[in-house]
């Protein structure tokens, strides 16, 4: 036996589990207590992160581990590395916020574990993986909305929980179906019964895409992102996304052969989805006012986004998937760095609406750059890694034109949301210039978003 393959996996998995305890005692309740919790979370995921970029570049990848139960890809890496990069930007955003709570620590431990069930759903190779994966990451989501334990967080928590309890009870139908239907645990098995098959899809896939807030299952969604802690939603608006869109992504790119009618269902259902989520997240994001809202229901365009590439897999899955990565990538630090700009802004003006935006651009130059590069990077302009995100997805439709056609005439649409916000910015205005940990995160992920925008071709070229 090969022991160094394991080291890919082995090594963050220990970092991760021991840091996700020690962190519970470090925390005494004093201040210097609680940053050294914050400094062994974010050294434990910064080290998770270089483990994992290393190994991808030394190509371990493509071969099974633990009697197959995961399989390294490079797909696989870069869901993980995307959860990481917006763990970082939030915790290292989130330090002054998260004093004043009672259970800071198990914010930094439940963070570390949603990475830790992230790694396993990214390189899943069988359905009890996927089972025990999803129970950590997507759990820790949940407790993480309503950790504050203000009433709204409460309350935006427990909604966000029901959701979850339903799309989880959807998970097991599904997969129950879909194991039937290959007669195999391995998700790399052969269809042998392509009804079972198809019914196992559209359950496990409509408990998906109610963890990722599509078209029409978004209902919890507005609610979660504008009542919860800013802190508690930059994290569960982009790594959560990442805990729904992973596990539905892994068990589709194995699904061998997806011929007829299979192939046909997963066309149709997420192209569907993916137009009706387009459609709907523009229109409702356009009377909005309030900066959370709109990010709320502008998010439900984004899925509707990454959705195209997932339905184009029976046709061009390597371009779509390669796609995705980015998206994902794109998306994960644009909203982690947005919400925690707002928390920032909301603290100085004291209001979420557009008009607490006002004056920005004149006292705080970086505070305005940086919002106005992860806005338009979610919009879709270059060089910004969300030009790219938003081409690649696109251009994995190719061989359906009138799908490209609709995404680019909704991806020009939403311009008319994340304008505003950025013309309200440069209007004259009260707004104070203030340090924070907030700001200074949003501006580092504005400035990542440029760099990896600025690679993101390369990247594209080593994932296709």
């Amino acid at each position: 036996m090969q022991f160094y393959l394991y080291l890919p996996l082995v090594i963050p998995s220990l970092i991760m589990v021991s840091s996700s305890i020690v962190v519970l005692f470090l925390d005494n309740g004093e201040e210097k207590g609680f940053l050294r919790s914050v400094y062994l979370t974010f050294v434990t995921l910064l080290v998770s992160l270089f483990v994992f970029l290393v190994f991808f570049l030394l190509k371990y990848y493509d071969y099974s581990l633990f009697s197959y139960s995961v399989y390294l890809t490079p797909f696989g890496y870069f869901i993980v590395i995307a959860s990481i990069l917006a763990s970082l930007i939030v915790i290292a955003g989130g330090v002054t916020e998260l004093k004043d709570w009672d259970n800071r620590s198990s914010f930094l431990s439940l963070v570390t574990l949603t990475n830790l069930g992230v790694v396993y759903l990214a390189f899943a190779y069988n359905v009890l993986t996927i089972f025990a994966s999803w129970g950590i990451a997507s759990a820790a989501t949940y407790v993480i909305a309503m950790l504050k334990k203000d009433y709204n967080s409460t309350e935006a928590g427990v909604k966000y929980l029901v959701m979850g309890l339903l799309s989880s009870s959807l998970m097991i139908v599904g997969l129950a179906f879909y194991v039937l239907g290959i007669n195999n645990l391995s998700l790399d098995a052969s269809i042998s019964y392509s009804t079972l098959v198809i019914l196992g899809i559209l359950f496990f896939s409509v408990a998906f895409l109610f963890k990722i807030g599509a078209f029409p299952f978004q209902g919890w969604l507005p609610d979660v992102y504008s009542m919860a802690d800013r802190v508690s939603v930059a994290f569960v608006s982009s790594v959560g996304k990442i805990v729904g869109i992973a596990p539905l992504v892994v068990i589709l790119y194995y699904i061998q052969p997806m011929n007829y009618p299979v192939s046909l269902i997963v066309f149709a259902m997420f192209t569907i989805i993916a137009v009706a989520s387009l459609v709907f997240g523009n229109v409702a994001a356009f009377s909005r006012r309030d900066f959370a809202a709109m990010l709320s229901y502008s998010s439900i365009t984004q899925v509707g986004f990454m959705l195209i590439p997932i339905a184009m897999f029976p046709y061009d899955e390597s371009v779509g998937l390669a796609g995705l990565m980015i998206y994902l990538l794109a998306y994960s630090i644009a909203q982690a760095g947005l919400f925690l700009a707002l928390s920032h802004v909301e603290k100085i003006s004291g209001t979420s609406s557009y008009d607490g935006f006002r004056g920005i651009a004149a006292v705080d130059k970086a505070l305005a750059f940086a919002v106005s590069v992860l806005l338009l990077s979610l919009l879709g302009l270059p060089p910004i890694i969300g030009f790219w995100a938003k081409l690649f997805v696109l251009e994995s439709s190719f061989s359906q034109p009138w799908l490209t056609l609709i995404g680019f005439l909704n991806s020009a649409i939403a311009a008319g949301y994340y304008i505003p916000p950025i013309r309200e910015m440069f209007r004259e205005g009260n707004f104070q210039r203030v340090s924070s940990p907030e700001r200074s995160s949003a501006l580092v992920a504005s400035i990542l978003s440029i760099i990896v925008g600025i690679i993101a071709p390369l990247i594209f070229g080593v994932l296709i």
